[in-house]
């Protein structure tokens, strides 16, 4: 599984037009709409440029995104000013979760995670939403935790032998 990690805060660059073509859902928050329709068109610039599907067309299959002529799965996530998609050869999901303070442990005592401090409930808090990306009746063959300085990032993967490598763009590079 390729992780794509990438810096938002460009989408202010992007015209309105063209994001527009890439919306999948009505957002009213105008900044999270814009982040929403860049996610999507890294999708698709993801899939041409180096996975080089010409067939790119989406749909939604029980709220998840899939390609409608298959090649790639892929599965997005983002918070803040990141933006995590995750392409695999078989089922994937993924979470990012910006890393804030918050009174974590009745929320893991809630959902029954095992997380004695901050960083661990991110762990259980990203696996689980990326669990949920993959689909609510699928069960996981392997998954990844990852610490990205103030972010909590996971992916999982139906495949028990899928290998995760993550690339992160930063603005400055």
């Amino acid at each position: 599984m390729e992780i794509y990690i990438i810096e938002a805060s460009n989408v202010e660059k992007v015209k309105a037009e063209t994001l527009k073509t890439f919306e999948k859902k009505q957002i009213s928050n105008e900044q999270k709409w814009k982040i929403h329709c860049l996610s999507y068109l890294l999708v698709d610039r993801f899939l041409d440029e180096i996975y080089g599907i010409k067939s790119r067309e989406i749909v939604f299959e029980n709220g998840k995104p899939i390609l409608i002529d298959g090649g790639k799965h892929f599965s997005i996530s983002h918070s803040e000013d990141l933006i995590a998609i995750a392409f695999s050869d078989t089922n994937c999901g993924i979470d990012i979760e910006k890393i804030k303070l918050r009174e974590f442990k009745k929320i893991a005592d809630k959902m029954k995670f095992n997380a004695e401090t901050l960083g661990e409930f991110y762990q259980e808090w990203t696996k689980y939403e990326a669990l949920y990306k993959l689909g609510k009746d699928k069960t996981y063959g392997s998954f990844a935790n990852f610490d990205l300085d103030d972010y909590a990032l996971t992916a999982v993967s139906e495949d028990p032998c899928e290998e995760y490598e993550l690339y992160y763009q930063s603005e400055s590079e």
